[in-house]
C-alpha cells in the first residue's frame, strides 16, 4: 500500500470514524482504524462491534493495500501535521511510514485480516431527508435518553417510520421526547432502538446542507451520505406505549417567551438542591412564582410576568429536566400545559407542533 493524501481531508475522514473507537478494548484491533487504499480514494473504517463508520477520502493511490494502526495515535499525528500532503507507505512486518514535509513517523501497525468486516446491511428502501432536519430531531429527543444499562430498552432513541412520519422517541422513565416530521411521501413502515452511542455519532458528523438515507433492518441502523456510511446495531427489547404515556388535553396553559423562562429558572436553580435540583412553580393568572430551596444553603424566588389560564397551582419539577427539554426548542415562544400537581407537564412550543416533551413532577 502507497498513497499520498491530502492532510486536512485525511484528519477531517479520521476525525468521522475515530470517536467510535473505544479506550479500552478487549481486542486491541478495535483500538485501531483500518486504512484501504484503492482506485483513487482511501477508505478508512472503525468499529466497536456495535457500532461501525466507514469514510472514503480522495487520494493518489501508488499501490493497493491494507493496514491497521492506532486510530488515537493516528489522529493525534495528523492533527499536528502541516496542511501539505501526506505519503503513507506500508513497510515489512506490518509498520506504516507516514511522511509529510520535514516530519516523519513509522507507526506499528496490525495485519487487516483480523479486523471485524462494517458490513452495512442491504435495505429494501430508504427514508431521505435533509441533515438539518435528522439532526434536529434528534437535538429534540437524544437528552431523555436513559443512561440506566439496566434498562436497556430505553439506552437509545427510538425511529418510527409509518405512513408520510417520520417519528424519534426517547424516555428515561421521568420524562419522554418526542420529536415527528412530515416527510410529503409515504415511507416504507419500520421501527428500531438506535443506540445512544450512534445516536451521538450521528449528530456529530451531520453536516448542515446535504441528504441523508437512513433504513431499519431486521437488527441494524443504517446512515449513508456522499463517501460516508455508518451502521449500528439495533438495541433488543420492548420500547415502551409512547403514545398511551402523551397527555392529549391539559386544562392548565402557560405561555412565556423561552429566553426569559429559561435565564430565570437558571437563577432560581442555583439554589436547589443538587441531587435532582427540585423547583416549585405556583401559578397564577398573569404570573408564575419560582422558589427553590436547601436546608444548607438558603431560598431563591422569582416572579415572572406569563400568559396562564387555568386554576391556581403549585407544582414541583426538576429544574434541569424543564431546561433541557426548552433547550431543545428551536423557537423563543414556549407552551407549559399542565393538568394538576400530581400529573405530567408538556413543554411544546407555540409554533412548532411536531415536538413535545413530557415530565413527570416531583413533590416537594
Amino acid at each position: 500500500m502507497e498513497v499520498v493524501i491530502d492532510r486536512d481531508a485525511f484528519l477531517k475522514g479520521l476525525q468521522m470514524v475515530q470517536n467510535i473507537v473505544e479506550p479500552r478494548q478487549t481486542l486491541p484491533i478495535l483500538a485501531n482504524v483500518l486504512l484501504e487504499a484503492e482506485g483513487e480514494s482511501v477508505r478508512m473504517t472503525a468499529t466497536d462491534l456495535e457500532v461501525g463508520a466507514r469514510v472514503s477520502v480522495p487520494a493518489k493511490v501508488g499501490g493497493k493495500g491494507a493496514i491497521t494502526v492506532s486510530a488515537r495515535k493516528l489522529a493525534e499525528i495528523v492533527k499536528e501535521l502541516a496542511a501539505a500532503a501526506v505519503a503513507l507507505k506500508v513497510t515489512e512486518n506490518v509498520t506504516v511510514s507516514l511522511r509529510c514535509g520535514g516530519a516523519t513517523y513509522r507507526l506499528v501497525g496490525l495485519a487487516p485480516d483480523d479486523f471485524p468486516p462494517v458490513v452495512p446491511a442491504s435495505p429494501q428502501s430508504w427514508v431521505t431527508l435533509e441533515a438539518k432536519i435528522l439532526r434536529e430531531m434528534l437535538t429534540q429527543t437524544s437528552f431523555a435518553v436513559s443512561h440506566d444499562e439496566t434498562r436497556y430498552a430505553l439506552n437509545g432513541v427510538l425511529f418510527a417510520f409509518q405512513g408520510k412520519d417520520v417519528r424519534m422517541v426517547a424516555t428515561d422513565g421521568h420524562r419522554l421526547a418526542l420529536s415527528t416530521r412530515s416527510l410529503g411521501n409515504v415511507i416504507p413502515t419500520a421501527t428500531g432502538i438506535v443506540p445512544r452511542k450512534a445516536v451521538t455519532e450521528i449528530m456529530r458528523v451531520l453536516g448542515a446542507g446535504e441528504e441523508v438515507q437512513i433504513a431499519i433492518t431486521e437488527n441494524q441502523f443504517v446512515l449513508q451520505m456522499p463517501n460516508f456510511v455508518m451502521t449500528a446495531r439495533l438495541i433488543e427489547g420492548q420500547f415502551p406505549n409512547y403514545d398511551a404515556v402523551i397527555p392529549r388535553t391539559q386544562p392548565g396553559r402557560l405561555a412565556a417567551p423561552r429566553s426569559s423562562l429559561t435565564a430565570a429558572l437558571r437563577r432560581v436553580a442555583v439554589m436547589a438542591e443538587e441531587r435532582n435540583k427540585p423547583v416549585k412553580l405556583a401559578l397564577s393568572p398573569g404570573s408564575l412564582k419560582m422558589t427553590a430551596s436547601s436546608q444548607e444553603l438558603g431560598e431563591a424566588e422569582e416572579i415572572l410576568e406569563v400568559e396562564y389560564a387555568g386554576e391556581e397551582m403549585v407544582i414541583g419539577f426538576n429544574s434541569r429536566y424543564l431546561l433541557e427539554a426548552m433547550a431543545a426548542l428551536d423557537k423563543d415562544q414556549v407552551m407549559f400545559e399542565i393538568k394538576d400537581a400530581q400529573s405530567p407537564g408538556v413543554i411544546k412550543s407555540v409554533e412548532d407542533e411536531g415536538y413535545c416533551c413530557v415530565i413527570m413532577p416531583m413533590r416537594i
